[in-house]
């Protein structure tokens, strides 16, 4: 309901307004009905108003002089007058104080209806947009807020930069020193998939679910890395930091959306000491391969474990050739590097610490793929059920000679895609989309362009890529609008037009169905 004030000093013309309009019925309340101007005017200053109502000609204070008195309080004021007097310099004035409404006595009933409609259809433009306006700042502030505390513990951000940000929106760090930690999902590749599967947007429903427990518990600022990890700034000042990260892996457990390794940096000197002490939370990560999931890894973890920190180590230094090597088509160096790698396998004492390993190593196989935009369903056509073999190998050299194949495999497929002859064309292709996103591409209308039959375009696409041009074409729209959504300065259907959709209605669902939830949802869990 809006409030509104009706001022007239004639009492009969006061009581029928009151009485005869259908207030309730416009949304309208009215809260104060007075025949004397200043009694109103001193009701107005005191209490919060949407509507005021007033006869223009009045004794000691008119109309036109209460109503300017009533906007230097609430500038947003409506105002409606009424007059007996067709005077001219009278609806000058009124003009002059953009008046809403101007009507003559006697007063038409329906006249003042159709009037009143006409306002309140404007209060309710005017509170819609400034509930969006609320809106878009919070969501501005969240997305600044997750950036910037992304930067700070990646250390990407200038020292400029971070105190500016900090003296407009501090943080409250006890004794000045706080840890950071990364929080990962566990068993990410098994549970939900790989990168760009359907069962992706679980993942990211599980992260703002931590997110969610961290907030209720006070735990300190975060943000979403990726699809899998947290960041966190520990900053609540009860108890042990591994305490309370140990109660939020228990209640994220209890949920059941999975489990979550947490791995605790030292606590460093804020801020400048924070890229630091993340720095070590995700070295400390590594030792999940040894010490198990679903558990925090403590600063002291690696204190007594020299060599299996090392391990860990040496282990992401071997990994880090393999892919390189992998990328380069050296497969004498993926033969070394797997030598090497299976040297830390031989020394397990038990096949499920093996197979363990093993199925680790494939996830971060999985994941670097996903930076060259590839995984092994883009490669290979393989599903997790391939992946699964692993656990059924016998010996440590089956799975060793399993992994020497399957990087040989994935390292010709990279270098032919690289390097075939169709390569150059297909990369043109994909510049091109990419520069035409918010057109209406077709195939048809993109081999016309690169002077192809559709039919044999698309072939050669799909056979460079491994998917359709339709599927690249709608994958890269959607990833586009993820990014644009997180921008809270596009409406959604502007977002639809700059990816190339008429219809925002198609842009929905085409974007639900991808992601299994609706452009408006993902922009709010963002």
């Amino acid at each position: 309901m809006y409030r509104a004030v009706l001022v007239d000093d004639e009492t009969f013309d006061l009581e029928g307004m009151r009485v005869l309009i259908p207030w309730e019925e416009l949304g309208i309340q009215v809260v104060c009905s007075e025949e004397k101007p200043l009694a109103a005017l001193q009701y107005i200053e005191g209490h919060e108003i949407d509507l005021l109502i007033t006869d223009i000609k009045m004794p000691v204070l008119s109309g036109l002089e209460l109503s300017r008195k009533a906007q230097e309080r609430n500038p947003r004021l409506k105002t409606v007058f009424i007059s007996g007097y067709q005077d001219f310099e009278y609806a000058k004035q009124a003009m002059h104080l953009k008046a809403d409404g101007y009507i003559l006595k006697p007063v038409d009933d329906q006249e003042i209806i159709e009037t009143l409609q006409r306002v309140v259809a404007e209060l309710d433009r005017t509170q819609m947009t400034r509930s969006e306006e609320t809106a878009r700042m919070i969501a501005s502030f969240e997305f600044i807020r997750n950036d910037f505390v992304q930067h700070l513990l990646e250390g990407t951000v200038d020292t400029a930069t971070l105190h500016a940000f900090l003296q407009s929106y501090p943080f409250s760090v006890p004794e000045e020193r706080a840890p950071a930690v990364l929080i990962e999902l566990d068993d990410v590749l098994w549970k939900y998939g790989p990168p760009g599967s359907t069962g992706r947007p679980d993942a990211q429903r599980t992260v703002r679910s931590v997110g969610a427990l961290i907030e209720a518990g006070g735990l300190g600022p975060w943000c979403p890395l990726s699809e899998s990890q947290v960041g966190l700034l520990y900053t609540a000042g009860d108890g042990e930091p591994a305490e309370r990260l140990g109660q939020l892996c228990a209640d994220i457990a209890e949920r059941g959306e999975g489990t979550v390794t947490i791995s605790l940096g030292d606590a460093e000197r804020f801020p400048d000491g924070t890229a630091a002490s993340f720095r070590q939370a995700k070295e400390r990560m590594a030792l999940k391969m040894f010490l198990g999931k679903n558990r925090v890894i403590r600063p002291d973890a690696d204190a007594g474990r020299g060599s299996m920190a090392k391990e860990a180590r040496d282990l992401q230094a071997v990994l880090d050739e393999i892919f390189a090597a992998m990328t380069s088509y050296g497969l004498v160096a993926i033969c070394d590097c797997v030598d090497d790698l299976f040297a830390v396998v031989e020394t397990f004492e038990h096949p499920v610490k093996v197979r363990s390993f093993s199925i680790h190593i494939a996830t971060k196989l999985e994941t670097y793929l996903h930076t060259l935009n590839e995984s092994f369903s883009s490669l290979l056509g393989w599903g997790i059920e391939h992946l699964e073999r692993i656990l059924e190998f016998e010996t440590i050299d089956d799975i060793k000679s399993w992994y020497r194949r399957t990087l040989f495999e994935i390292a010709e497929k990279l270098f032919l895609r690289k390097n075939g002859k169709n390569r150059r064309l297909i990369e043109q292709i994909e510049q091109y989309v990419r520069e035409s996103l918010s057109e209406d591409l077709t195939l048809k209308e993109v081999a016309n362009h690169f002077s192809y039959s559709p039919n044999h375009l698309g072939y050669l696409f799909k056979e460079h890529t491994g998917e359709s041009f339709n599927e690249y074409l709608v994958k890269l729209r959607m990833e586009r609008a993820k990014e644009l959504l997180r921008d809270p300065r596009f409406k959604i259907y502007e977002i639809a037009e700059l990816v190339g959709y008429k219809s925002l209605a198609y842009f929905s669902r085409q974007f639900r169905e991808r992601f299994g939830l609706t452009p408006g949802d993902y922009r709010k869990q963002s």
